[in-house]
């Protein structure tokens, strides 16, 4: 219990807020997979993550991946181990909002990327699915330039290969009935691809399915500082693994 108690402290003392919440994603990770839970982490914190961006009120959803999360299991870690405040699937740790689901669709399963931080690996959704939602978010049924936003900037990131990308998985998914931004996609694209070469910071693999790293590859350790823009995040890549 002592480790716990002085990673708990580690992470109240971490002064940026995106940071911090990693981090206990990493700990509320290894924690749940020592019960048989494996953890993955969806929405906000995700998304910062493939970017390398930053959030000034920054919380976590994390959703059952292998495993049950048994109401039991649950307040045995969370209130019983982090001490954490709440109820049952909605906690607050080191000061970090974070929401339990028993689980959550993910239609491509293998393409979920794991990264290491200090306390332990965190699963991360699969970004092309990320993707596809925040596509369809920028245009349906309104556009939604917010949503532009962050679909431009995964884009952007991708092109200048900052993490690996499945291109034929995010084209079906957006081709997909429920989603139907294949268009949308493709002119995204020639936008994001763009200020990627303005940038001249890699080139485009058109037309080619980025590999995921074989099973049980190891990713780059640790987090990299949020960037202020889309091009300064291309430069300052995270990579990510297979899980």
């Amino acid at each position: 219990m002592g480790r716990i108690d002085d990673a708990i402290r580690t992470l109240e003392g971490i002064t940026d807020g995106t940071e911090r919440a990693l981090q206990v994603t990493g700990l509320i990770s290894t924690l749940f997979k020592i019960k048989g839970v494996i953890l993955v982490v969806t929405n906000q914190l995700a998304f910062h993550c493939y970017t390398n961006t930053g959030s000034e009120k920054p919380a976590v959803e994390m959703a059952a991946f292998v495993g049950k999360l048994a109401p039991r299991t649950i307040l045995e870690v969370m209130r019983g181990q982090l001490y954490a405040k709440g109820s049952l699937y909605h906690w607050t740790v080191a000061g970090i909002p974070l929401r339990l689901h028993p689980d959550t669709v993910i239609v491509h399963r293998r393409l979920c990327r794991d990264f290491v931080t200090d306390h332990g690996v965190v699963k991360l959704l699969p970004v092309e699915e990320i993707a596809a939602d925040c596509i369809l978010a920028a245009v349906y049924p309104i556009p939604d330039p917010e949503a532009h936003a962050r679909a431009h900037r995964l884009l952007v990131n991708a092109l200048a290969e900052a993490f690996q990308i499945d291109w034929a998985v995010l084209q079906s998914l957006c081709d997909r009935p429920e989603y139907r931004v294949g268009e949308e996609l493709a002119r995204m694209r020639v936008a994001a691809k763009k200020d990627v070469d303005a940038l001249g910071a890699a080139r485009d693999p058109v037309g080619q399915a980025a590999q995921v790293a074989p099973e049980g590859a190891s990713p780059t350790q640790g987090a990299h500082p949020p960037s202020s823009s889309p091009s300064e995040a291309a430069i300052d890549t995270l990579h990510l693994g297979s899980g």
